[in-house]
């Protein structure tokens, strides 16, 4: 794991990637952003942002980072907000200093932002299903490791579609 990037990509997401209520960002939603941005990223560059694991889990790709989060936390680089008890959300992470940027190289600014700003108002749930629906997740058994190659069956961009020029008419 790259331990710079993953910590400001928490610290990131923590600050950019939530609304108020029940689309803030939590250990769950945390988890499907950094696989988008993580396969995304490995799509086109054929490197992840942060070098994390993934394995299939009934919850969607999940990143094995439960262990770092808790170390970010105790350094007091992040808080791990319980709801309140008249609330019934979920915890929340929140970012207790700014995120470095400049550990990242351009692309990867541009996709933690666009990232940030697709699924700002989502739910972890809505990110699960997504995650859920795409072949890397689907191409593995429960509890394998995800490889980062099988980014290249997501066809975000599209470069796999056919053109109308090369279908028959």
């Amino acid at each position: 794991m790259n331990k710079e990037k993953f910590k400001n990509a928490v610290l990131y997401f923590a600050q950019n990637a939530g609304d108020v209520g029940w689309s803030t960002v939590g250990k769950k939603k945390l988890a499907k952003l950094f696989y988008f941005l993580d396969f995304t990223v490995y799509e086109l560059k054929q490197k992840s942002v942060s070098n994390i694991v993934y394995k299939k889990e009934n919850f969607g790709p999940m990143p094995l980072f439960y262990q770092s989060l808790i170390e970010l936390k105790k350094q007091a680089i992040i808080d791990i907000k319980k709801p309140d008890k008249n609330w019934l959300g979920l915890e929340r992470i929140v970012a207790k200093q700014e995120p470095d940027l400049n550990v990242f190289d351009e692309n990867e600014k541009l996709y933690l932002k666009q990232i940030s700003e697709k699924y700002r108002s989502a739910s972890a749930a809505e990110l699960e299903r997504i995650a859920k629906s795409e072949p890397p997740y689907k191409m593995v058994k429960y509890g394998e490791e995800i490889p980062y190659y099988l980014a290249f069956y997501r066809n975000t961009f599209g470069e796999m579609d056919l053109n109308d020029k090369n279908t028959d008419s």
